[in-house]
């Protein structure tokens, strides 16, 4: 039979015959009897092999497991003895082999923490640091091999503070120097990280760092090696600093030595310095001026705040306006502000006079040609009597314009055009007077009287369909004429006589109003009746009278 390999074991082949010849001849038999039924081995007078494996070790009361499954049989196996082999685990790795590098110093039984793959792996749920030594392994504590905390001290009583496995560490440390620093030896007070000793943060509770001093090294500020007893006033490090500051010359200024009063604590660099100056708040194009602007002279106190001390040149040179010319005041700020970046764009606040429309957009000369600017009239016609006098369309003085131009130019007008008057509080317009010209009701004078007739007296006395002077129509021109029509020919009068509808409608005035005065009318002059039938037809009616008023008297809608 041809030998095989297993994958995890080796095959282990017993030679029947050699057995055979070292026991008895009746055991043979019996144990012949044994192999041939249990494993089916035939007797064919050949010599006979048995091949085991890892799976063949399944079948007995120590199946192969992980580890044990890729070693050979005679390193559990000794001297090739089969029976009698341990079991247990210690049995074997202590008592046989010997290699419990620890010497059973973390205990007796194995598999408490182990599992037949690897030494190396201990099952979490079998075995905490933790829980079991009371001191967590974090960080790197997590990486090292047991040796290296306990040695070959063993296990127990093995130091649990920091300094008791760092000293050396601690001892050897120089940036800073611990031991010159007279640092504490509890090492988690500055190192948060377990992984490795650098990004220590220390709480630097008796001088906060911020700014430049959170990122500058322990070195730069304790340079003689002194941790504790420094001062911790700003000029202590920044003496020479201050020294040699020109722009400004804070020594020369008398600046003072705590230098978080202009450059605070958050600062990274000395650009950026901000002063707290009550006395003359900054603002505008002073909060971006050199301090050297203003005190060029070295001098940061007792300087006057008016503005004309500093911007006297700007104010005598100053051309439109002319400021000296015009006798402006020397408060700058009264015109350009405080928050002004530049000289353009003042704002005087004109209470007097508020400037809107045209007057928003001139220049101050235009109003103020004289150098005046106090005490001037706030009346139009002050400043705009050429304008009043030349105008034509219509002729202002003519007329007899009211002089007080915002009663028709208002106030927000940019233009003398678009005139919009509030002609509806005296007369309202309508129909055809909303198209019409000032000047075509306003030939003479302003004020009229607001009779139809005033203007429209030779439009009445033209009329001859009809002829309403003969008709003796009343001259007030509403009573025919609506006030929203825009022709003569819209006229509608309110006739009594039903004239509206039926053959009535089809006539005009002069066929009934056969006289030129239209209160005049005639009945019979198209109804032709006998005058003696009518009587008798009429004879029991009270106030009969054969005539056209009795005729309407009684029927006055023309019926029966």
């Amino acid at each position: 039979m041809e030998n095989r390999k297993d994958a995890m074991s080796k095959s282990h082949t017993i030679t029947i015959s050699q057995s055979l010849k070292q026991i008895y001849p009746v055991g043979a038999i019996i144990l012949l009897c044994v192999f041939f039924s249990g494993i089916g081995l035939g007797l064919s007078g050949k010599q006979q092999t048995v091949h085991w494996n890892a799976g063949s070790h399944d079948g007995t009361n120590f199946p192969l497991v992980g580890k044990h499954r890729t070693v050979s049989c005679n390193e559990c196996h000794l001297d090739g003895v089969f029976e009698g082999t341990p079991t247990t685990c210690e049995v074997c790795h202590w008592q046989r082999r010997q290699d419990d590098r620890y010497e059973l110093r973390l205990g007796t039984h194995c598999a408490d923490c182990h599992e037949p793959f690897t030494w190396k792996h201990v099952a979490p749920n079998k075995w905490n640091h933790e829980s079991a030594t009371g001191y967590p392994l974090e960080g790197v504590h997590r990486t090292l091999d047991c040796v290296e905390c306990h040695g070959e001290r063993g296990f127990f009583g093995t130091l649990v503070d920091c300094f008791g496995c760092h000293e050396n560490s601690y001892r050897e440390s120089f940036d800073p120097d611990h031991v010159a620093a007279g640092f504490s030896t509890e090492c988690q007070l500055c190192h948060f990280n377990n992984s490795r000793w650098e990004g220590a943060l220390f709480s630097h509770d008796t001088f906060l760092l911020t700014g430049q001093h959170m990122v500058a090294n322990c070195s730069d500020c304790h340079g003689s090696g002194q941790y504790g007893g420094l001062p911790s006033e700003c000029v202590f490090c920044h003496q020479a600093d201050y020294d040699a500051t020109q722009n400004p010359n804070h020594r020369d200024s008398s600046f003072p030595t705590a230098c978080e009063l202009c450059h605070g604590t958050d600062a990274i660099t000395w650009e950026g310095a901000i002063f707290t100056h009550t006395l003359f708040p900054l603002s505008g194009k002073h909060r971006l001026a050199d301090c050297s602007d203003c005190h060029s002279s070295g001098q940061y106190e007792g300087l006057p705040s008016d503005c004309v001390f500093c911007h006297r040149d700007d104010y005598n040179s100053a051309r439109d306006p002319n400021h000296t010319q015009l006798n402006y005041p020397l408060d700058c700020e009264a015109c350009h502000g405080t928050r002004a970046i530049t000289w353009e764009g003042a704002e005087f606040s004109h209470d007097a006079f508020p400037l809107k429309g045209q007057h928003a957009v001139i220049d101050c000369s235009d109003c103020h040609s004289g150098g005046l600017y106090e005490g001037l009239p706030t009346v139009c016609v002050f400043c705009h009597l050429e304008d009043y006098l030349n105008a034509k369309d219509p002729d202002h003085k003519q007329l007899g314009f009211h002089t007080d131009c915002e009663v028709c130019h208002g106030t927000d007008a940019v233009s003398w055009q678009n005139v919009d008057f509030a002609h509806n509080q005296y007369w309202v317009l309508q129909g055809a007077h909303t198209d019409l010209d000032c000047s075509q009701c306003h030939v003479k004078n302003i004020t009229l009287p607001t009779e139809c007739m005033n203007c429209h007296l030779k439009d009445y006395e033209s009329a001859v369909n009809p002829d309403h002077r003969e008709a003796g129509f009343p001259t007030d021109c509403e009573f025919c004429h609506s006030p929203s029509h825009v022709l003569w020919s819209q006229a509608k009068f309110d006739h009594s006589f039903p004239i509206e509808s039926g053959k009535h409608s089809q006539w005009v005035c002069t066929d009934c109003h056969i006289s030129a005065n239209y209160r005049d009318f005639s009945c019979i002059n198209c109804h032709a009746h006998d005058k003696t039938r009518m009587d008798n037809k009429h004879r029991e009616v009270p106030g009969y009278a054969y005539n056209s008023q009795s005729c309407y008297a009684c029927h006055p809608q023309g019926r029966e």
